[in-house]
């Protein structure tokens, strides 16, 4: 299990449609940070990438902390379209 994993699995999600809408509904629903890292570590698991809830959390909270300041054009028009939080952390 490792934090390198985590961000494996989240560059393969960045580079495909399918899996950030899977993404997507997996994570649907869950408001609490641990019950979305649970969810994710058991994704992960699906296509092969080990890591632990507290790596992603981990992960999650370095994704977090790139995006303080002012939005981009990017996330501003995500934000305007509607498109999910989760959309910020995977790119969809």
């Amino acid at each position: 299990m490792s934090l390198a994993a985590c961000t494996e699995f989240l560059d393969k999600i960045n580079s495909d449609a399918d899996l950030q809408q899977e993404t997507t509904t997996v994570l649907e629903g869950k408001e609490e940070i641990e019950q979305a890292a649970n969810a994710f570590v058991l994704f992960g698991a699906k296509y092969g990438y080990e890591f632990t809830a507290a790596e992603a959390i981990q992960k999650y909270q370095e994704v977090m902390a790139q995006g303080e300041g002012e939005l981009d054009d990017e996330v501003l028009e995500q934000v305007a379209g509607g498109r999910s939080s989760s959309c910020l952390i995977s790119g969809c």
